[in-house]
């Protein structure tokens, strides 16, 4: 990024240099002629100028304007006064900022911050074209729409079910947010209790058996970049404490230590569990739950964007041989639910990059979806089904459940309740439990004449 900074005394443009690192390439005009030419010149993405440019001439800065806004500048005016009239000049000559000098810091960041935000056509592009590429158009609507945030601290918590990708886009926000720290991660479900409050803390030598030495964590770490916090909903409570005061005021005590520390980190979290039923279950604290869901976004299941499955593959296989897919064998790819989503998708590529087959065919296909650990479940309950219990709870599940079971062996049975009864191995109290005429009416249940509604009474 270009940037040229506008101002006769130099302390003012030291000012505005130190909150810019050497990825920058920053030019410096102390006077109106020299910022003339540059700008005429060179090309520029960001142009900071002195509203009071030259003492001989009131708002001389003004005078920049016209040219940096026809060459596409994201102008930036700086005053050390308060004067709405001469701010709202500056506007209508077509600059986009107007601060007044002073805590250079905080106002250097938003300027750049709202010039990243007007460029979210570049983000949007690399996004979509480089990194995630999807036909699905809702998918593609809700990415548009997190491109907007991208550049800014709002924290961000990604949803979705085991295998969408969650990490990768944590990491495709933090890459594109231009943050310059790191991109640090944890798994909050693979550690817990004091474990994962030194890896997340720190700890200093000696504050517990096995602290041999003094050692930094992961919020530290990221200092100036992106903590990722994935699997958030199965931290302790008393670990959510300490994090809530960290992350709203961005200091923290390392583990045995009484010295603050300050850390300047963006969180970005993933869950596949349901936070608000964590809420109201007492298992997760609400405060927190307002810290870290600034921006909510899920990550949809593979299921429900089948038309990205041969894209996908091809950019997997991109590295490997040709390998042909035959028609039928890519209408069973698309007919399967992918339980593991998108890495059971890349399991299965890395499985047909490893074998000799130049041609897949659909007994190849249907052998992996039949022996793929992603498709195992336990008992008979399908994940899809446990999300909805926990969403709706168990009793109006198995309630809803229970209707439609009998309301199918009714349709089958050409509605004889009797014949139903005794399919469903229920007893008549069961089944009028659920079914008296008015339910029936409710349901929409077929009536079919007075013998099958005799049979309900």
């Amino acid at each position: 990024m270009k940037i040229l900074i506008v101002d006769d005394q130099k302390l003012a443009r030291m000012n505005i240099m130190k909150q810019l690192d050497e990825s920058f390439t920053i030019l410096e005009s102390p006077t109106f002629e020299d910022a003339q030419r540059k700008i005429t010149n060179h090309t520029f993405d960001i142009c900071y100028i002195d509203l009071r440019l030259d003492e001989s001439k009131e708002l001389k800065g003004l005078e920049l304007l016209p040219e940096a806004v026809k060459k596409g500048i994201y102008t930036v005016v700086m005053t050390s006064v308060e004067d709405e009239k001469a701010a709202e000049m500056a506007y209508e000559l077509g600059c986009q900022d107007v601060y007044i000098k002073g805590n250079e810091k905080e106002h250097i960041a938003d300027t750049i911050n709202r010039f990243l935000l007007s460029k979210e056509s570049f983000t949007e592009d690399h996004l979509l074209k480089d990194i995630i590429q999807t036909q699905n158009k809702k998918y593609k609507d809700d990415l548009k729409k997190l491109v907007r945030i991208i550049p800014t601290d709002i924290p961000v918590c990604l949803l979705g079910e085991s295998g969408t990708g969650k990490s990768y886009l944590a990491r495709a926000i933090h890459d594109l947010s231009k943050r310059k720290g790191k991109f640090v991660e944890i798994n909050c479900a693979t550690l817990s209790g004091d474990t994962l409050k030194s890896e997340l803390f720190g700890h200093t030598k000696g504050s517990f058996t096995g602290a041999v030495a003094d050692k930094a964590g992961k919020l530290l770490e990221a200092n100036n970049g992106t903590l990722f916090l994935d699997e958030i909903g199965s931290m302790s409570l008393e670990m959510q404490e300490g994090l809530l005061k960290a992350i709203e005021e961005k200091v923290f005590y390392p583990v045995g230590s009484n010295k603050m520390v300050k850390s300047d980190f963006r969180v970005v979290c993933a869950t596949l569990d349901d936070l608000e039923v964590l809420i109201k279950s007492g298992k997760f604290r609400f405060d927190l739950f307002q810290r870290i869901s600034g921006y909510t976004f899920v990550q949809p299941a593979l299921r429900n964007r089948k038309e990205d499955i041969q894209q996908i593959l091809k950019t997997k296989l991109s590295g490997s041989r040709k390998i042909i897919f035959k028609e039928d064998a890519k209408k069973i790819l698309e007919n399967y639910s992918w339980p593991g989503n998108i890495r059971e998708l890349f399991k299965f590529a890395e499985i047909i990059s490893l074998s000799n087959a130049g041609i897949i065919k659909a007994e190849d296909v249907e052998e992996f979806t039949k022996t793929s650990s992603f498709n195992e479940k336990k008992g008979i309950l399908y994940q899809d089904q446990y999300d909805l219990i926990k969403k709706v709870g168990l009793k109006e599940f198995l309630d809803t459940l229970t209707r439609e079971i009998m309301l199918k062996s009714l349709e089958e049975n050409e509605h004889k309740v009797r014949t139903a009864i005794r399919e469903l191995q229920i007893s008549s109290a069961t089944f009028y439990k659920y079914y008296d005429k008015d339910q029936a009416v409710r349901m929409n249940m077929p009536l079919k004449g007075q013998e099958y509604i005799n049979e309900l009474h």
